[in-house]
């Protein structure tokens, strides 16, 4: 079974909460290490930016247990 990442987010313009379920892979293409995740808001297209601990704290702490190349 493929392990899923929930990001979630409530948009700062119109209130809309929106919610996307993603595999380890696309997280990573999508997101990366990056401290912030951008959002697109369904509902009003506004675009806006949430830290990756609110948005899906699963992912930040999956992040912090990957070792980064230089502590190989």
């Amino acid at each position: 079974m493929t392990k899923e990442f929930t990001v979630s987010a409530t948009c700062p313009e119109c209130g809309h909460r929106t919610e996307a379920h993603h595999t380890k892979e696309a997280m990573q293409e999508a997101f990366g290490n990056d401290a912030t995740i951008k959002i697109l808001c369904a509902h009003c297209q506004a675009s806006f930016e949430q830290p990756v601990g609110l948005a899906c704290a699963e992912w930040d702490e999956y992040c912090h247990e990957i070792p980064l190349p230089a502590d190989v």
